[in-house]
This record gives structure tokens, sequence and C-alpha cells, in this order.
């Protein structure tokens, strides 16, 4: 007769075998995350448990997040956006050029994520109706979104020091600079939050949420049952615009100033804060949850090496193995999830070159 322990712990490995993968790796993900905030609170318990230490990890999380949850959705989809970064850029030079002029600031806001919503469906009509394939598409968008930048300031960051209103700078710079109480949770927290929150729903809830995964997971299939595969994936890039354009406002709003330079690298970064969260390289898999957990992993590690003096040059090579290790990880569930795809023939011929059986 099987003990009551056992039949407990049975029970719950079948309640585990029936979750979804983005589950499955959320929660693998989430242990990692707390394995390393122990790791760097042991090692500097001073300095990252200090409360200003946390608030600042936060905040630096915002940037992850949000450009993060907007790649979300093209990772889902099966593509993916190289341009976010630069896409930033510009939208920070605009919307502190647009104040300097004596432009409302509700307006300016507004216009800029008109802009990156714009940014979003370039990128879509290049890939979707151009046949651009996504990484050639985005790279190419980069190079123009960033030289855009470059000429509306002809290379020179601004600074909000230059807007004409001393009361609308100071309400600018709570956006992305200010505390709840003055030292408290940052507003960028708060607005990040809401605005992943937002994006969870439509993902998870929403139709064109079920239509972008039915993308990602086999774009024929979709389009087979129905499915609009050029307005839906249009759709996710015109969102990873908006999010781009979102976090060009709140960085250019912190940092009082607005950089044709802003941005560089952080789309890549924002990749790997995602796919550590558990969503899918390959398209079709994950949640705004996994987001969620890989932009804290990737704050809690770049804080806790800056903190215990490891140098930025190191911290790349440390990432970078870190994200290849989670591609890798993903790449061979996929193999053993279907035999016949292109990833699997890719490892057989490596073994039939290796000889290995």
């Amino acid at each position: 007769m099987e003990s009551p322990v056992l039949k407990n712990e049975t029970e719950k490995l079948r309640a585990f075998s029936k979750l979804n993968a983005s589950t499955k790796r959320a929660i693998f993900s989430f242990i990692v995350l707390a394995l390393l905030f122990c790791l760097f609170a042991f090692l500097k318990p001073g300095k990252f448990l200090a409360q200003t230490n946390l608030q600042n990890l936060l905040q630096q999380t915002v940037t992850y997040l949000i450009i993060g949850s907007g790649l979300t959705f093209c990772l889902i989809c099966g593509g993916n956006d190289l341009s976010a970064g630069a896409s930033m850029a510009l939208s920070g030079i605009i919307i502190v050029s647009f104040l300097i002029q004596g432009i409302p600031l509700w307006i300016c806001i507004i216009l800029c994520m008109i802009m990156g919503l714009i940014t979003g469906v370039v990128n879509g009509f290049s890939i979707e109706i151009l046949g651009v394939v996504p990484f050639v598409a985005t790279l190419a968008t980069q190079w123009v979104y960033r030289g855009m930048a470059n000429v509306l300031v002809n290379g020179a960051p601004i600074y909000t020091t230059k807007i004409p209103s001393k009361e609308v700078q100071d309400i600018f710079y709570v956006l992305g600079g200010g505390r709840i109480g003055g030292n408290g949770l940052p507003f960028s927290v708060i607005i990040a939050l809401i605005y992943v929150g937002i994006l969870g729903f439509v993902l998870a809830k929403s139709r064109i949420g079920r239509q972008i995964y039915a993308c990602g997971s086999n774009i024929e299939a979709a389009k087979l049952s129905g499915i609009n595969a050029v307005r839906t994936r249009m759709f996710a890039y015109s969102i990873s615009g908006l999010s781009a354009a979102i976090c060009g406002i709140l960085v250019s709003s912190r940092l009082s100033s607005a950089q044709p330079t802003a941005g560089t690298g952080y789309e890549l970064e924002a990749i790997a804060a995602a796919v550590l969260g558990g969503v899918s390289i390959l398209g079709g898999e994950g949640n705004m949850l996994n987001t969620i957990i890989g932009a804290l992993m990737m704050g809690v590690i770049r804080n806790g090496l800056n903190l215990n003096g490891i140098n930025s040059f190191w911290q790349q090579v440390i990432i970078g193995f870190i994200l290849i290790l989670a591609v890798a990880m993903q790449t061979r569930r996929q193999v053993s999830k279907n035999p016949n795809s292109i990833f699997a023939q890719i490892v057989t011929k490596f073994k039939l070159i290796l000889n290995i059986k």
C-alpha cells in the first residue's frame, strides 16, 4: 500500500507535469532568481539589501521590463526586434525636443507614443509586406532610427533644463525619476507594472493574443485556420515599438536629458531577459510572467556584479554565457518535443560530424 507521503508527492509531480512549458520555465526561473538574490545578499548584505539599493535595482529593471514586454510579443509571434533600443533613443529625443518648444506635456507623450507605434508598423511592413527577414529588417531600421536621432540633435544630447517652464521640468522628472513620498517606490516601477499588466492581459485573454501564439507555434497552420497572420504580426511589432517609446520617455525623464546614443544594446539585454525568464526564442511559448521574472534576474545580476566590483566587460561575458545556456536548454527541449524540426536536424548533423551516437 502506498504511503500518504509518497502519494502526496506523486500527486504534486502529476500536477506539475500538467503545467504548460511557459509556467514550468517560470517556476524554474523564479527559483534561479531566488538563489541569485540570496547569493548576492550573502556576499554584500549591507549594500545589496539596503533600501536605497533595492529601490535602484527596481528602477534599473524598468528598462528590461518595458522593452522586454514589447519584445515578448515579437518573440512569441516567431520574430524579433533589434531596433527597440534605437527607437527608444529617438522617442527620448522627440519628447524632450517637443517640450523645449513649449508643447504641453500630455500632447508630447501622446505624440511620442504614436511615433513608437509608427516605428513598429514600419518594422512590420518591412517584414510582412516587403518580405525581409526579421533580423535584417529590424537591423536596418535600427540604423535608420539611430541615424534620425543623431540628425535631429546633430549628435549632441539635449537637456530638460532647456524646457521653458520649471513646473513642466519637475513634472516630467517625476515620471521617470520621482518616488512615492520622495523616498519610496519609484513611479517608473508603478508605470511599468501597470503597462506590463495590460499587455499581459491582452496576450493571455484577448483574441489577438491567442492569434499571436498560433502564429508563433505554426504560421502555416494559423493561416489555414483563418488567422490574418500579416495583421497579427504587425500588431506584435507595433507593441514592441510602443514599448520602446514609453521606455524612452521614462529614461529621458530620469536622466533629465535625451541622447542619440541612448538605448544602445538595450534590445539585446531585453531579449536576454525575456529568454532567461522562459519566453521561447523559437516562438509560440511564453507569457508576461516569464518576462517579469527575467527582467528581475537581469537586474539582480547586473546590480550584484556591480556591488562586487566586477567590471562591465566581464559582466557582458557572464551574461552572454548565461544566455547561451538558457537558449541551449530551450533548444534541447524543442528537439525532444519535435524530432522532425529544423533544430533537431541540425543537432543530428552535428552528432554525425562529431561521430556521436
